[in-house]
């Protein structure tokens, strides 16, 4: 619009100026091609790949969005473009009470994509700042919703469950919108100090108590295995008794000594019955 005016106001000057210098013959047709040339090039516009734009004329918004590629349009109006590609929106410090009263603070990074065809009604209620003033309160609000559901610990063990159903809630927030919530991601998760040093406190007895109970188990198992073998031993001996009683007494003892003799002779022998000690030599 502003070339245009900018373009009609030259094209006067240049008229005049043919006019007071008696150049009519060149000034007329420079002052009508100006502006004429300024309505097409301003006439003609472009939208990026990946962006949609929106037709404003005068103060209103046009409700059909221009696609991307080459497009011909008032030559009064302004088009201004929106991304429609996979962004981010992310709400730094959000905090929620849990069921169980306890206080939790998380970053929020949600991923998102515009609709093209809800564009302009979006640029028209809130401008280009979608971030703002309708994600943020959304992310916000599903958050809190959603964390009062559960406890403390549930949020640590069903983190996946919780990601999840604060992103039906954001999705049914904007659904009037048609902004699609592909996945919300919480970062930086975490309690107040007093309560993650409680957990930490309740983590290392847990982990105290299974190695005591491990431990236990092992000692249970290592007297089971020494019992077993002092009972397979006193068999053994006892086994052994009976078959020296069995075969003799002296005799099965004699035989033993037999089978274990290397063919050596001793230096010294002892007669057990006569009392007598004889050094043999070698």
């Amino acid at each position: 619009m502003f070339l245009i005016v900018l373009s009609l106001l030259l094209a006067v000057a240049i008229f005049v100026a043919g006019i007071l210098f008696k150049q009519k013959t060149i000034a007329v047709p420079v002052a009508l091609a100006l502006p004429f040339a300024v309505i097409v090039a301003e006439a003609f516009t472009v939208v990026a790949a990946g962006h949609v734009g929106v037709q404003v004329t005068l103060g209103e918004v046009n409700p059909n969005a221009l696609t991307e590629g080459v497009h011909f349009v008032n030559p009064i109006s302004s088009v201004r473009e929106v991304d429609v590609r996979l962004q981010r929106a992310e709400l730094k410090g959000a905090s929620a009470g849990t069921k169980d009263l306890q206080q939790v603070h998380t970053d929020i990074v949600v991923g998102y994509r515009l609709s093209g065809s809800k564009v302009p009604h979006i640029y028209k209620e809130f401008g280009l700042d979608v971030d703002s003033k309708v994600l943020g309160p959304a992310i916000n609000e599903a958050f809190k919703a959603v964390t009062a559901k559960y406890n403390s610990e549930e949020l640590i063990t069903k983190r996946d469950e919780v990601s999840q159903a604060i992103t039906q809630h954001i999705t049914n927030k904007v659904a009037q919108f048609d902004i699609s919530i592909s996945n919300v991601s919480l970062v930086n998760f975490g309690f107040s100090a007093e309560y993650q040093k409680a957990i930490e406190q309740k983590v290392i007895a847990t982990q105290a108590k299974l190695k005591a109970e491990q431990d236990l188990q092992r000692i249970e198992v290592e007297a089971k295995s020494r019992i077993a073998q002092a009972e397979g031993e006193a068999k053994a001996i006892a086994i052994q008794a009976q078959a020296i009683q069995s075969n003799g007494g002296a005799q099965y003892v004699q035989l033993q000594w037999i089978e274990k003799w290397d063919g050596k002779m001793p230096n010294t022998v002892v007669n057990g019955q006569q009392g007598m000690m004889l050094n043999l030599g070698k």
